[in-house]
This record gives C-alpha cells, sequence and structure tokens, in this order.
C-alpha cells in the first residue's frame, strides 16, 4: 500500500493481486471515508471470482470528457456570465463533475463528506482550561480570572399550593409540579445555608465556636429551616439588613446620576438595566428619589451558593464562597422631578404642603420588586443586585 498525502488532497493507492482501486479527494475529506472505502475494498477482495473492471486515472479522464458540455450547435439563449443565473449553473456543474469523480474513484461506491460541527467540550479540555485560568491567576497576581460575570443560579420565587388557591393552576398536574418546586427550592435553600454556616459566612452570624450538640441537635437543624423568616434575631436578619441599604444606595445614586457608585453596586442584567434608565434621563432635571419605608419586611424568598473562588491558594480575604439571593423588597418611595427653575414637574398629592426650600412631595407608592442579590465572599465589598425577577400573573405567593 502507498498513502501519499499533499495539501490539497489526500489520496490512497491499494495494490495487491485482483481487484484494486484509486481514492481521491479535497483537503476536508475526513479519516472515516477513508476507512469505509478501505472497508469496501476489503469486501470486493474476498470475492475473487467477481470481476471488477480496474479504475485507472484515464478511465476518469475520459468519463468526465465524455460529461455532456454547455457548448454544442444548438443555440441556446444565455445570460451573462456575471448573473446569478449562470453562476449558478457554474457551481451546479461543478459540484456534480467532483460528485462523480468521487463516485468513479471509490469503485462506484457514493458516499458524502461529513460536515464539520462543533462539538462540545470534553473534561478533559473543560479541565484544562481551568488550569488555564489558575495559571492566569499566578501569573497575574492583581487580577481575578474568578471575577468574572457567571449564569444567575437557580433562584425561584415559590407559589402557593393550598386547596383554597386551586383556581390559580390549570390542572391538578401543574399545581402539584408547583409543589414539587417548591420543595425543592426549600431543600436548596437548607443546603445553602448549611454550606455558609460550615464556610462561617452567614452575615452578621459568628458560628466558629459552635459545639457539635449545637451543629446536629440545638441550634443549626431548626435554623437552617428558617431561610425565609423575617422574625428578629434569624440568621438572615444581616443579610436582609444589608441588601435593603444597597438597595437604597442604588436609587439614590440614579437619582443624583452617580455613575461610580451604580457600578459599585449593581453588576450583570441590572447594571446594563441601570445604565439603561440613567441615560434616559434629561439633563436639565434634578431628581430627588425618597425612601418612605417598608410596607413588608425584606424577605429572602430563595438561596443558592456554591464555590466561586476555585483558585489552589486560599483567598487573601473571606472565604471561596459566591452567594445570589432573591429577596423581596415590599417598600414605599417616591419621586420628585424639578426643572431647571425650581418648578415641580411631578404630581404632587392633594393639599400638599411645601417641604423646605421650594421643595414639594411627590405622590408616594408602594413598589414590590424581586432582586437578585450577588455577594462574593472573597471580595470586601457590599451586596451588589444583578437581576429582577417577576412575580407570575394571578397565582398567590407561598411566602
Amino acid at each position: 500500500m502507498a498513502l501519499g498525502i499533499s495539501r490539497r488532497c489526500i489520496g490512497a493507492l491499494c495494490l495487491q493481486q485482483g481487484p484494486s482501486f484509486t481514492l481521491a479527494g479535497p483537503s476536508r475529506l475526513g479519516g472515516s471515508n477513508l476507512s469505509f472505502a478501505v472497508r469496501g475494498y476489503a469486501v470486493s477482495a474476498a470475492k475473487p471470482k467477481q470481476k471488477t473492471k480496474r479504475i485507472t486515472t484515464s478511465t476518469i479522464k475520459a468519463a468526465l470528457k465524455s460529461t455532456p458540455s454547455s457548448k454544442g450547435p444548438k443555440k441556446t439563449t444565455t445570460k451573462p456570465a456575471g448573473s446569478a443565473d449562470a453562476k449558478t449553473s457554474s457551481h451546479r456543474s461543478s459540484a456534480t463533475a467532483a460528485r462523480e469523480t468521487r463516485k468513479a474513484s471509490s469503485g462506484g461506491m457514493a458516499y458524502k463528506i461529513p460536515e464539520k460541527k462543533e462539538e462540545a467540550l470534553t473534561e478533559e479540555e473543560q479541565m484544562a482550561q481551568v488550569e488555564q485560568i489558575m495559571n492566569m491567576s499566578n501569573v497575574f497576581p492583581t487580577a481575578d480570572p474568578w471575577g468574572q460575570r457567571v449564569e444567575t443560579l437557580d433562584v425561584m420565587i415559590p407559589y402557593s399550593t393550598q386547596l383554597a388557591n386551586r383556581q390559580d393552576y390549570p390542572t391538578w398536574r401543574a399545581m402539584f409540579d408547583q409543589f414539587l418546586q417548591n420543595r425543592h427550592n426549600d431543600a436548596k435553600n437548607f443546603t445553602s445555608m448549611l454550606m455558609l454556616a460550615h464556610e462561617n459566612a452567614i452575615p452578621g452570624v459568628d458560628l466558629l465556636e459552635s459545639t457539635r450538640t449545637q451543629k446536629y441537635l440545638t441550634q443549626w437543624p431548626w435554623r437552617l429551616f428558617t431561610t425565609t423568616s423575617v422574625m428578629k434575631g434569624s440568621w438572615t436578619e444581616t443579610l436582609r439588613q444589608l441588601a435593603l441599604e444597597s438597595y437604597r444606595q442604588l436609587n439614590f445614586a440614579l437619582s443624583r446620576q452617580d455613575d461610580q457608585t451604580i457600578k459599585e453596586l449593581s453588576t450583570s442584567v441590572y447594571q446594563d438595566h441601570i445604565m439603561h434608565l440613567r441615560k434616559r434621563q434629561q439633563s436639565h432635571f434634578t431628581y430627588l428619589w425618597r425612601f418612605h419605608k417598608e410596607v413588608t419586611p425584606a424577605r429572602v424568598v430563595s438561596i443558592r451558593a456554591t464555590e466561586g473562588y476555585l483558585a489552589t491558594d486560599e483567598p487573601k480575604f473571606g472565604n471561596r464562597m459566591m452567594v445570589h439571593a432573591l429577596i423581596r423588597l415590599d417598600t414605599e418611595q417616591s419621586l420628585e422631578i424639578y426643572d431647571r427653575q425650581g418648578n415641580p414637574v411631578h404630581t404632587r398629592p392633594a393639599n400638599a404642603a411645601e417641604l423646605n426650600f421650594g421643595k414639594y412631595p411627590a405622590e408616594r407608592r408602594r413598589v414590590t420588586e424581586y432582586l437578585v442579590f450577588e455577594k462574593r465572599m472573597w471580595y470586601d465589598g457590599p451586596w451588589v443586585i444583578r437581576e429582577q425577577l417577576w412575580e407570575a400573573a394571578r397565582r398567590n405567593l407561598a411566602v
């Protein structure tokens, strides 16, 4: 067997006593086609009584010359060479000739050249990428490759599945599916809080000196099941306070057109949304956002935690955890807008008295939002808002 390989084509010539063939094709011919042709040759060689016509180069050239040409005595009306039809005809004729050449060179066996498809990365390739990122952190110690944008973890809004809310679901099956989703959310809340407790990463809670009895019997078990609690002293109390403060500071920064603070307190798609609102503000107007009160206390409805810092060395600050917490904020707020002369252009409540220095109160509105807060525990920074979720229509909430 003689095998010749060039940049433009891959040819194989198999010489033995008995039937033989020549295989030639363009450079994108894959190894699978070559093995397929060789298997075909083996089948034909196993039948020595069957006579097979020897295919040579001269035979292929003769077959190509015998192909009907577009030139002939018959006069036909043709379009200019630059037209779309002429290009299409030329492309089809060249493709047909190439297909016949491959069929003849393979001993009469027709085959298709496989198209290249993008394959998913294997586990070895994924591990190689992780190693590259780890090496990058060693080469550039001031850069954090683990601080890039990531997808939001699977936080969710739980809905009520009580019998009194049966009309919220089209079928009993849909109601049962929602019940299972709520239980999965509870289990993931428990697991995430347990991971944070083991890392002593729950904000405002010190668990370093917890005894085995507290971990397994008296304190941790029932505390981990109260993620959605709004009672004073719960493990999520400090987290809820920090999230509300970040929410307030971000709205103040938006009204003051403070781009730096907006970028410090937001990330991912929510930062894009806030910056879009910021650009829509008119420069000749003055905005004053006021926070009046919480209608209902902030509540953590879903929380997820995972290891986000994967370097070999321990982080210089905090721990390896990354947390996404879906928090419901039910507040009362108002927005005042004044023109360059200081005249109010916002809607004022009836019989509203002047506040001070020509400022008039705006109509108060109740705003309920479900915001995903993110905290990378190896950063000494605030909780930032990364996404907003919306509750489904005609559904009662579970918490």
